[in-house]
């Protein structure tokens, strides 16, 4: 059994190589690396141009927010001077 099995995966190495060889000398194999590496260089293409697109409208987005941001001022409430503190002072 032992001689069976590994006659099995003997054989199946040889099917390979020879097909790899038969393949290779074809240009298929070529032609397959070919078409994975262009679509590796698109795809990184793609995804520059949608990371450049994003960049840019946060970058404008940011300035527009930054100076269109208005300052909130509480205007109910009973305050008194006492309760504002100074530079250098505590909370008691």
């Amino acid at each position: 059994m032992l001689r069976g099995i590994l006659g099995v995966i003997i054989a199946a190495i040889l099917f390979a190589a020879a097909l790899f060889i038969l393949l290779h000398f074809l240009g298929v194999i070529a032609l397959i690396i070919g078409i994975i590496a262009a679509g590796f260089l698109i795809g990184a293409i793609i995804v520059f141009i949608l990371f450049l697109g994003f960049a840019f409208v946060i970058f404008f987005a940011v300035f527009y927010y930054l100076i269109e941001k208005k300052p909130t001022i509480q205007k109910r409430g009973t305050y008194t001077l006492s309760m504002e503190k100074g530079k250098g002072e505590e909370n008691h």
